[in-house]
């Protein structure tokens, strides 16, 4: 076990010329051999693409699309009477929510059939701001292995509620 406490948090600056976190996080996370100039490029043609096409804010939709695929819950492998279990809790954090979905995005462009990663990366922001998308359905099939192993938690309301909020907010969201 460490002693020295948990580690301290790194700040992430803004970038440049959207001056979100996020949409630096997502170029961190796209970010190969060190090259961090061709991320930068890869993202703002992907988000002028966007606002070409769209004709709204590319952060906005960027935004949109993140929180369509943000976990409300995760599962964890635990060991219970000798037999593995999944068992759901609510996401502890809004950080590692967003972390998670960054990556799954991220992940579901690589996968992607196609020419280069703006066209992929353009696709899928656009898909997951549209509800459909390799990423948006990997957090729909966690959601439901959460509610299929939920005899597993201790607290399966807590775990119902989290879900169910998040359906009722994209419901509502579809309406305005």
């Amino acid at each position: 076990m460490a002693r020295k406490g948990a580690p301290k948090k790194r700040v992430l600056l803004p970038d440049p010329i959207y001056n979100k976190v996020s949409v630096h996080m997502l170029v961190n996370r796209i970010l190969k051999n060190g090259k961090k100039s061709i991320a930068y490029r890869i993202v703002y043609s992907v988000f002028r693409k966007i606002s070409e096409n769209m004709n709204q804010n590319p952060v906005e939709v960027w935004e949109n699309a993140l929180n369509n695929v943000k976990p409300r819950v995760e599962v964890k492998p635990r060991r219970r009477a000798g037999s593995i279990q999944q068992v759901p809790r609510v996401m502890p954090s809004s950080e590692r929510a967003r972390a998670i979905a960054i990556r799954w995005i991220v992940a579901a462009c690589q996968k992607r059939a196609g020419k280069d990663m703006i066209s992929k990366l353009f696709s899928e922001v656009t898909e997951a701001a549209n509800k459909n998308g390799a990423a948006f359905r990997k957090k729909e099939e966690l959601h439901k292995m959460a509610l299929s192993n939920l005899m597993n938690s201790r607290r399966p309301d807590k775990i119902v509620k989290a879900i169910t909020e998040q359906s009722e907010m994209t419901e509502e969201n579809n309406l305005y």
